[in-house]
């Protein structure tokens, strides 16, 4: 259908512009960019017009999150900034309720697609900087001494020297993020028989992202999705007294690592290359509790992402020379910014999202399990990443999480979108 198809390629455009939007950024810059998600924005805002979208039909933990968002503008440091900020996520919410509208299949194909164009992309543009630049690049709007800190380089060149790989979007996490949500995606499409011939190469793919950006944060979520996948294998297979000890082995096991890794954190630490304050969050976490503590109810204002020209956001996150413009902790930004409503609210959401994930997959006839439990790994993944990052409440993270925790509502929130196959739909 015509319309259908046009609601896909917006679909994947906002997809693509969510996860790597600081590649657009460092190409065109701010002022360009902002332009052009105000006009996606608008692009969205019509589609969900044509479908005559019950947005009363909403999740409630989502709807109170981001009046709470908006209205707290009246009490922010920055009102006007958290106004814009306020802005950006109702977009991001729109956005994600389009996406949600779409059938479950093409929602699956078009971010498997485009994750695994992102990192064929991110492969060809790093070699491209190491092999015919032979140097750093920097983002095309800047002008950067070539002296400046690596953190700042959009690319450091380094895929053949052994360095660390920020690919198209210029961060190593969020790369290894892609790496890992392109590999939960890949193995339960081979799990439940497609790509028959290709599956090898979708796999290896993201697992090569991994070993070139070595990203702790995603090791970690990594790690805690292999769990979660062993766990839900078990369930498929053996259910009543063996998967519960098969469970409670499991939990005993994850308690004893995660024992073994705070009672030997400096060795893991120097291990995977960090320092032992986890590259400075300790302080940051420290500066972003106190700042929120003196609002702890409501907080200080919703502004997402932080930005470098507010204050004080344009030092808060001062570490070794660099600013960085996030709390490093999903629950301590929202803290800060939203207070303990606020966390109540993210946590809300967070619930609903799981329960969701979960039921989908309870209720998945045995041939589409493994599609199914895509959204429970993959919420298992935010949640990790939240732990040590920002992201999952901004851009694609926040789109994922919405979906989610759109689940069954589906087919009342947009009725007129166009029947999907016989499917259970997950989100």
């Amino acid at each position: 259908m015509p319309g259908q198809r046009r609601r896909t390629i917006l679909a994947t455009w906002i997809v693509a512009n969510a996860v790597c939007g600081d590649a657009v950024r460092n190409v065109i810059g701010y002022p360009a960019w902002g332009a052009m998600v105000i006009a996606t924005f608008v692009w969205v805002t019509l589609e969900l017009v044509l479908l005559r979208v019950r947005l009363t039909r909403m999740p409630v933990p989502v709807v109170a999150f981001a009046a709470m968002a908006l209205v707290s503008a009246l009490w922010a440091i920055a009102p006007g900034w958290s106004l814009v900020g306020s802005v950006l996520l109702l977009g991001t919410i729109a956005s994600a309720v389009l996406i949600a509208t779409l059938p479950y299949r093409v929602i699956l194909d078009l971010t498997h697609w485009t994750m695994q164009g992102l990192l064929i992309a991110s492969f060809l543009f790093e070699s491209f900087v190491a092999l015919v630049l032979r140097r750093p690049l920097f983002p095309l709007w800047a002008d950067y001494p070539p002296d400046v800190s690596g953190e700042l380089h959009w690319s450091s060149g380094l895929l053949f020297d052994g360095g660390r790989v920020q690919g198209v979007m210029g961060n190593a996490n969020l790369l290894g993020m892609v790496a890992l949500i392109a590999l939960v995606i890949a193995g339960c499409r081979a799990a439940a028989g497609l790509d028959r011939r290709s599956w090898p190469l979708w796999i290896m793919l993201p697992i090569l992202a991994h070993l070139v950006t070595r990203s702790a944060t995603v090791l970690f979520a990594t790690a805690m999705v292999a769990v979660l996948t062993l766990l839900v294998v078990s369930w498929v297979r053996w259910r009543g007294a063996t998967f519960y000890r098969i469970f409670g082995i499991a939990i005993a096991i994850g308690l004893t690592c995660i024992g073994l890794i705070i009672g030997n954190w400096a060795f893991v630490t120097d291990f995977l290359g960090r320092d032992a304050d986890m590259t400075g969050r300790f302080d940051i976490w420290g500066r972003v509790i106190d700042l929120g503590l003196t609002s702890p109810v409501v907080g200080v204002g919703y502004l997402g992402y932080w930005l470098p020209w507010v204050e004080p956001f344009d030092t808060l996150g001062e570490m070794h020379g660099m600013v960085y413009l996030q709390a490093h902790n999903v629950w301590l930004d929202v803290f800060m910014q939203l207070g303990i409503v606020g966390v109540l609210l993210w946590a809300a959401i967070q619930y609903r999202a799981v329960a969701n994930s979960l039921g989908a997959l309870y209720r998945a006839p045995i041939g589409e399990r493994a599609l199914n439990s895509i959204p429970l790994l993959l919420w298992v993944a935010l949640f990790v990443q939240g732990l040590a990052e920002s992201r999952p409440w901004i851009e694609f993270g926040l789109m994922l999480l919405v979906i989610f925790a759109i689940g069954p509502l589906r087919k009342q929130i947009a009725p007129r979108a166009p029947r999907t196959a016989a499917i259970t739909q997950p989100v």
